[in-house]
């Protein structure tokens, strides 16, 4: 009997470590993260090729990352996923350093001078 609750009781403890070990999810109220930007998968889903920086911008908000290029403005909105809530994501405030950028996820967006978006990429 003793030896089937500790047991139970170390097969629980390792399995809550192994669920909250991963280092790129973050809590709701980080300081890693801009507020209310708790996107689903389908809120990101909805943008597509065409559509305006203001449409972009109410999705997504502002973004990490943004320069100019010879075909347009690239903006790039990495994602940090929330520990609660599988398959959230929040938008980081700043550019994550090299050796984790392959840990985010990231929607990255060129727009064009009219402000329509050109071309999409994207990792989730």
């Amino acid at each position: 009997m003793k030896r089937s609750i500790l047991f139970l009781s170390l097969s629980i403890v390792l399995s809550m470590f192994v669920m909250c070990s991963s280092p790129n999810k973050v809590p709701a109220g980080s300081e890693r993260v801009h507020p209310h930007t708790a996107l689903r998968k389908l809120e990101i889903d909805m943008i597509k090729v065409g559509d305006g920086l203001v449409k972009v911008e109410a999705v997504l908000g502002k973004p990490t990352e943004k320069s100019s290029d010879p075909n347009g403005t690239v903006m790039t909105w990495y994602l940090a996923e929330d520990r609660d809530v599988p398959e959230q994501y929040y938008t980081l405030k700043e550019t994550p350093a090299a050796n984790e950028i392959a840990q985010f996820k990231f929607v990255k967006l060129v727009f064009d001078p009219k402000n329509k978006i050109v071309s999409k990429d994207f990792k989730l």
